[in-house]
């Protein structure tokens, strides 16, 4: 009977030391082991962002395409829990947030936590005399982009976003939108505000962006790829700050797409938002010299399902016009000549990424 009891003793000790690990291990405030910077600098991160590119989305594309995607060759994957502060399903803005803050909120705040402004490593990089930018193919106050480039209580706010990101320190903020009223006001602030891809030029300007539009294929001056904004951000970056820069590039319109179930849009901003990629990651590797190149999403959009082939690949796959909870991917590539331990875990926490980030610029 004793040992009968010390055995369940020993059991019960066992497995509350196994809950508070694994709390331990979840906790938000939680920073994941990283080496110190001895030899470790790469300070031109580039992070991609897919809004709503869920793995299933990255799944179908490659079969579509009969090509994998060129991020789906990185180095190191991994998987990205995305869930909000406290409401499960996050939105554009609380997932933007933690990844550009290390810190979870409400869904629809936009780098904000109460009445306090949260820093982002957008702010952080540019405190550290790096070169700094935005570019989405969705208009600029987007959830998104708003979350690296601007502090609002409501991502609907637009007129607070744009007050906000006209007294950001960013270099570059690309994207569409018609908010020619707030013109007079950026430039006011040293911005120059171009509406046509012809415009803008790798001279030490402030550039903010007003295009038509952003699309995935035959563009115009005034409706440029995301592919041709993501090139031209490294030019100017590559001109200016060529010792070291972030970007934020966002492929939004796979998110839009995937809410309308629209699987033909989704397919071809995938595509540009996959030759975006390559085409920076290219540049940046004929260049030389250290980088890193991360590449994830907000969260899942549509609940898209597996197709068990290239010619059942239609809108039938999506189960949903929503976000879901689904874990995204994470695909890093850097000339670091060691991958940072805990992007080998199986799922890591969004807030990772601005960890992650403010690691490789060297920011303590």
């Amino acid at each position: 009977m004793k040992k009968n009891l010390f055995s369940r003793l020993i059991s019960f000790a066992l497995a509350v030391c196994l809950v508070f690990a694994f709390t331990a291990c979840n906790q938000e405030d939680s920073a994941p082991h990283l080496p110190n910077h001895d030899n470790a600098l790469t300070p031109k991160v580039i992070l991609f962002i897919g809004d709503g590119m869920g793995l299933n989305h990255v799944y179908n594309s490659e079969l579509y395409f009969e090509e994998s995607m060129y991020f789906s060759g990185f180095e190191t994957k991994t998987t990205v829990d995305t869930n909000s502060l406290s409401s499960g399903y996050t939105d554009s803005a609380a997932a933007a947030t933690a990844m550009a803050t290390g810190q979870r909120v409400e869904n629809g705040y936009l780098a904000i936590s109460g009445s306090n402004n949260l820093t982002s490593i957008t702010e952080l990089a540019k405190e550290a005399e790096y070169g700094t930018g935005v570019v989405t193919s969705d208009d600029i106050t987007g959830a998104t982009p708003a979350g690296f480039s601007a502090h609002a209580n409501s991502r609907n706010n637009s007129a607070e976003i744009l007050l906000s990101q006209k007294e950001s320190k960013l270099d570059l903020l690309l994207g569409s939108g018609n908010h020619s009223k707030y013109k007079g006001l950026f430039e006011e602030k040293g911005w120059t505000w171009v509406e046509s891809f012809s415009q803008l030029a790798t001279d030490s300007k402030r550039y903010v962006s007003l295009f038509q539009d952003v699309v995935p294929q035959n563009p115009t001056d005034v409706t440029p790829t995301l592919t041709q904004l993501a090139c031209f951000a490294i030019d100017y970056m590559e001109a200016n700050y060529p010792t070291g820069y972030f970007l934020m590039i966002e492929g939004a319109k796979i998110d839009k797409a995937s809410h309308s179930n629209d699987i033909q849009a989704m397919l071809e901003n995938m595509a540009d938002f996959n030759n975006a990629v390559k085409a920076v990651d290219e540049k940046l590797a004929l260049i030389g010299g250290g980088y890193s190149v991360i590449v994830t999403a907000d969260h899942e959009t549509g609940d898209l399902q597996k197709a068990e082939s290239k010619e059942k690949i239609t809108a039938g796959l999506y189960r949903s016009a929503k976000h879901t909870a689904k874990d995204v991917g994470l695909y890093f590539r850097s000339t670091l000549d060691f991958t940072p331990s805990f992007l080998n875990n199986e799922v890591i926490l969004n807030t990772n990424v601005f960890l992650l980030c403010k690691y490789l610029l060297a920011i303590e």
